[in-house]
């Protein structure tokens, strides 16, 4: 590449990351001198960035005659939703640092299934640039919405659209690491607590469940199976069931289900692990106080929010991108299956 070319063309955080043998994440940070990095990771990447002539990517397109600084929209559910799942909060946390590392601001839109009212408000006054659905759906309306209107997007999760931009994490496989190491120690009767709402990673995370069992050939009792919706009071009449059948294991959707299976069996005097033991198939800070450890599956879930963010503003920048993503997971076992 000749010097007039090199000048003329923008480098990436990921081009200066790879020349660097760095993450992406120590760039941005070492760029919004936000994060813990040493002193002298910081000072390489600077002068480094500086030598390249480096710019965050600020170009906005002109909509409506309106010019400022970039902004970028991340779709969440609604408000009593995300009390209960702490992904949500960790994801936009991740968004939002790699989004300032480049200049861009935020724009939070919480929005219940098929709510796009305020998706629409905000794409038809050109506000945002580009938007990313922090949950996804089987048939979603904002992925369809928003390729309708040729808006860049990113899906933190899986869509069946081969088309469009996903980091997803490999919920199936996960789940049926998961349930396949509790099968390995034991384990026969593993009864499982979750919703069938349409939401992909809840689809996922049981058919990663079915696998494993046809994996070692073992069949799945549906009667230690429930996937209807998830009232509290429902939670504790499927507990009381499993009891009945005999499980010898309950995992848990998630954290927020895990909460509730842990205080139910609590409140009918029963010991975990000596009487049942319990899984979750999504580690988060809610049962960090919960005097027993539980197994679970761990995700790095803020760089699941940069990596979807960085992803945007390459679209944004009309750089090409990977269709899909996959980040790595991890089995924790902890004292809740000893």
């Amino acid at each position: 590449m000749s010097e007039r070319e090199r000048n003329s063309r923008k480098i990436t955080i990921n081009e200066v990351a790879e020349a660097l043998g760095v993450s992406a994440t120590t760039v941005s940070r070492a760029l919004s001198g936000k994060g813990r990095i040493s002193g002298e990771t910081r000072r390489r990447v600077l002068e480094y960035a500086k030598d390249q002539g480096y710019q965050p990517n600020t170009e906005r397109r002109v909509k409506k005659g309106v010019p400022g600084a970039g902004t970028i929209a991340i779709v969440l559910p609604e408000a009593k939703e995300l009390v209960d799942q702490p992904f949500f909060y960790a994801c936009m946390s991740g968004v939002n640092e790699m989004a300032q590392a480049n200049t861009f601001d935020m724009l939070v839109i919480m929005a219940g299934v098929q709510d796009l009212s305020q998706l629409r408000r905000a794409i038809g006054a050109g506000k945002v640039d580009g938007v990313i659905l922090a949950q996804t759906y089987r048939k979603d309306p904002f992925a369809a919405y928003l390729k309708e209107q040729k808006v860049p997007f990113v899906a933190i999760g899986s869509l069946d659209d081969d088309s469009a931009v996903q980091v997803d994490y490999d919920n199936r496989g996960g789940c049926r690491d998961l349930t396949a190491v509790l099968l390995a120690r034991g384990m026969r009767r593993i009864a499982y607590l979750g919703s069938s709402d349409g939401k992909v990673v809840n689809e996922e995370r049981y058919a990663g469940y079915v696998q494993a069992h046809e994996d070692a050939g073992i069949s799945v009792d549906g009667g230690i199976v429930s996937r209807d919706r998830l009232t509290v009071s429902e939670m504790e009449r499927k507990v009381e069931q499993f009891l009945q059948r005999d499980a010898d294991c309950i995992l848990c959707q998630d954290d927020s289900v895990c909460s509730t299976v842990l205080k139910t069996l609590r409140g009918r005097g029963k010991k975990v692990p000596e009487d049942v033991k319990v899984a979750s198939c999504y580690n988060s800070k809610m049962l960090e106080n919960h005097p027993l450890s539980v197994t679970t599956l761990d995700f790095d879930v803020i760089e699941s929010g940069r990596t979807a963010c960085r992803l945007l503003l390459d679209l944004i920048g009309d750089r090409e991108v990977p269709r899909k993503t996959i980040l790595d997971h991890e089995v924790l076992l902890k004292d809740s299956t000893k």
